[in-house]
């Protein structure tokens, strides 16, 4: 249970651990007058102990991976979220971390990650790729499929139900198709909001979508230090949105499963909100100016549609409600488009226009038309938030430029033909958000599209849930 563990640890707690397991590390930081003197000591001891396990046969690749961080440390790189330079100091901060007598305020998972690489030196493991051993591993951690977890998450589901009930109650801010009729009794209400909890619609019209009401349907639980946070990104206009679903899968008491991963998609860290106003891209290559090539050396026919930073693969982000998502990360690389509102949660502004089809076209023939491209993205935003018609006549449009990316080869003569179109990806979080989504007409969709997508040398149709 040692990833739990390390979790759960303190500062204080979690330096005492390293000088438990990595003796010779605190040793090197203690001895060493800087932080740049620490690095030049644990290169020259990591060179010796690797030129020991080459001749003694050993494995070399966890001494190779910290050589090659080593290698990087103090050097400038631009920072295209912050439009400045940085250090890289990733072994600056840790020898602060292993002298430092004021360990206040430490964010500590970098150095929970070092001391992974570290343990990877020190007790090298061999990678078994069986499926029992994999199973065996899963079976540490408790899963959604476990009875407790399961108990858990029935009452808060039924906490957050009655929540939804006063809300209903109140009539605002809502959609009107959730409403309740005159005398309906406290039981018909409560039957009718369990009713219409399987679907997603009822879910993004009831999201959570300021601080105080996240609290509120955590009953109270967050922090002050993590309202605080959450208020100053409110007051930076940082969209939020969290689903009642979502909010479900939450553990508010102290004991039982450990809620910590699902948690930190939906509560920002001090960095984002204060990076958040200021965000150019996450990637040098997202950043468009129309009609200049991007940082790849593309040239995009949309400022917004398509973004581009490999020869083989372009993402399409629909004019649609697939510019939407089921909830906003706070891991999201794509929060520039939301900081700019090109990405929002404003769902009746992003229903594709009249012109959307003869844009789609448009689009389509940028992958018609290039040599490389053989691999589509659908992505936003979320591909499963556009609706059910739209994200078909989507689609429909790939597989034609598929065919007819077909057809233009015949006409090419060797050495002379395009890529063509072998996969297409959809990029979503639904199936975590909002597993309601996943409805009988959308799988009726995704399985006519493979069948089809088959036949014109789609060999590979995913659903990547970036999870």
């Amino acid at each position: 249970m040692i990833n739990s563990f390390l979790l759960s640890l303190s500062a204080t707690q979690l330096r005492d651990k390293y000088a438990e397991e990595f003796s010779e590390l605190v040793a090197l930081a203690i001895n060493s007058f800087d932080g740049n003197a620490f690095v030049e000591s644990l290169r020259s001891y990591l060179m010796a102990e690797l030129e020991s396990r080459i001749l003694n046969n050993d494995k070399t690749d966890a001494i190779e991976h910290v050589l090659l961080m080593l290698k990087y440390e103090n050097k400038n790189v631009y920072e295209l979220s912050k439009g400045s330079e940085g250090k890289i100091q990733t072994f600056s901060y840790l020898w602060s971390f292993l002298i430092s007598e004021d360990l206040k305020n430490r964010s500590l998972d970098l150095y929970i990650d070092l001391y992974f690489s570290f343990m990877r030196i020190k007790k090298p493991k061999e990678v078994i790729n069986d499926a029992g051993h994999l199973k065996k591993e899963m079976s540490r951690w408790p899963t959604g499929l476990d009875k407790e977890v399961i108990e858990t998450r029935n009452i808060r589901k039924g906490k957050i139900i009655d929540l939804l009930i006063k809300k209903i109650e109140k009539k605002s801010a809502f959609s009107s198709k959730y409403y309740f009729s005159e005398g309906l009794s406290d039981e018909g209400k409560r039957k009718l909001v369990y009713h219409w909890w399987n679907e997603s619609r009822f879910h993004l019209a009831m999201a959570v979508k300021k601080p105080l009401d996240l609290n509120l349907y955590l009953d109270n639980s967050l922090s002050a230090e993590t309202m605080s946070l959450l208020m100053e990104a409110k007051k930076k206009n940082m969209p939020f949105f969290v689903t009642p679903y979502y909010l479900s899968l939450l553990n508010i008491e102290k004991k039982g499963f450990d809620d910590a991963t699902i948690r930190s998609y939906i509560l920002y860290s001090q960095e984002l909100v204060e990076t958040y106003g200021s965000i150019r891209a996450w990637e040098k290559e997202d950043e468009v100016i129309p009609g200049e090539p991007n940082a790849a050396g593309w040239l995009l026919p949309e400022e917004h549609n398509i973004h581009r930073r490999y020869p083989e693969v372009a993402i399409l982000i629909p004019d649609s409600m697939g510019r939407a998502c089921g909830g906003l990360c706070a891991s999201c690389q794509r929060m520039y488009d939301f900081q700019s509102e090109h990405l929002n949660f404003n769902f009746e502004s992003l229903k594709p226009k009249e012109c959307w089809d003869k844009k789609l076209y448009r689009l389509m023939n940028y992958f018609q038309e290039d040599s490389q491209l053989c691999d589509i993205l659908i992505t936003g935003g979320d591909a499963f938030m556009s609706q059910n018609k739209t994200l078909k006549r989507i689609l429909e449009a790939v597989l034609r430029m598929a065919k007819r990316k077909i057809k233009d080869n015949l006409e090419r003569s060797d050495g002379e033909k395009y890529a063509e179109i072998c996969r297409v990806r959809l990029g979503s979080r639904l199936p975590v958000y909002l597993p309601m989504r996943m409805d009988d007409e959308l799988i009726a969709i995704l399985k006519d599209f493979r069948e089809k997508g088959e036949a014109v040398g789609i060999k590979q149709f995913i659903v990547q849930t970036h999870f």
